[in-house]
């Protein structure tokens, strides 16, 4: 037998749009969004909304070049 969730402890994920259990949305730890466990990106022990933000948070942002003044 099954264990169901209540409706009212259910919502979306904001990032696949998945019927998912409040309890399995993860904060990015860059950004803050919520994300469910199926489509958040792990790292180190951290969860991420998305591959673009997972990379930011370990390489940071490689638009500028360190040898200019």
């Amino acid at each position: 037998m099954a264990f169901e969730v209540p409706e009212e402890n259910r919502t979306k994920c904001p990032v696949c749009g998945l019927d998912v259990p409040e309890s399995r949305l993860q904060k990015c730890a860059n950004c803050g969004t919520e994300s469910c466990e199926y489509c958040a990106k792990h790292e180190f022990g951290r969860a991420f909304c998305g591959k673009a933000c997972r990379d930011f948070f370990f390489w940071g942002d490689d638009d500028h070049d360190e040898t200019e003044s």
